[in-house]
């Protein structure tokens, strides 16, 4: 099967793998309760348990390929570039993910420093256009393409999750233990649909893989949405991303998989 036939299956899993979330204290000032009243005011938000100070500026590229029961077609490379940067006068992070391949694409994310929130997301796969700014509570934005352009409006969760690079960023930074499982909140966009998923992260084991930096001690980590499940392999020390694993929509016993090939 040729590159650009598989293409729109590629990009849906690699759009799909898109990580564990914990309560964050709620610092707003709010009333104190009078002895034996109950407390009726909102739960605290939700947010990553993350400390984006802890980031450092990265270079990853990952080899992409689609595996059967009985062979591995590759179908290009994926680099991931972490850079510190600026967003509205303030300190941020920027992620630019390119990929090359039967429909080349281009993803741009900053994020805020501290707390990964997202900022804003533009996005070039093929013909067509992405772009979203995000307040702290919502998103807004536009899809464009050959079908038209679609106008976007959600809510944004406080453990918002937007796009792959970011959720490979942010389980560099959780802390990991077998059997947790968190609760977390997915976008997921494409020309004709958007939601905001609820997800599962469970860490399901630890497993040693090959990898660039020799035998390496991961995690076991799964995402799973209504629209499917990922896997993701972290490294132990020196926490990345190192491999993915996604079944593709529409191609039974297909396997997405991404495997690091360089960079740190």
């Amino acid at each position: 099967m040729s590159a650009r036939r598989l293409a729109p299956a590629v990009l849906a899993a690699a759009a799909l793998l898109t990580a564990r979330t914990g309560s964050a204290q709620d610092t707003s000032a709010r009333a104190a309760t009078p002895p034996g009243a109950v407390d009726t005011g909102p739960p605290p938000p939700r947010t990553l348990p993350v400390n984006g100070v802890l980031l450092r500026p990265q270079h990853l590229r990952y080899q992409m390929s689609v595996v059967t029961a009985d062979s591995t077609h590759l179908v290009g490379f994926r680099t991931v570039d972490v850079e510190q940067s600026s967003y509205g006068a303030f300190p941020a992070w920027l992620i630019v993910q390119t990929r090359d391949g039967g429909v080349p694409s281009t993803d741009s994310l900053y994020l805020t420093y501290v707390d990964l929130r997202p900022l804003h997301w533009s996005s070039v796969i093929g013909r067509a256009r992405l772009a979203l700014e995000f307040t702290p509570d919502s998103i807004y934005g536009a899809t464009s393409g050959p079908s038209g352009t679609q106008n976007i409006n959600l809510p944004q969760p406080g453990d918002l999750l937007a796009g792959a690079p970011m959720t490979e960023l942010v389980l560099q930074l959780m802390p990991h233990r077998v059997g947790r499982v968190d609760s977390v909140s997915v976008l997921a966009i494409d020309l004709g649909a958007r939601h905001i998923l609820p997800g599962a992260l469970s860490v399901d084991g630890e497993q040693d893989l090959m990898t660039p930096m020799g035998r390496t001690h991961c995690w076991v980590i799964s995402l799973t949405t209504a629209q499917g499940s990922a896997r993701y392999w972290v490294s132990e020390n020196d926490p990345v991303v190192v491999q993915t694993r996604q079944d593709l929509p529409g191609r039974p016993g297909a396997v997405f998989e991404q495997k690091l090939v360089s960079g740190r």
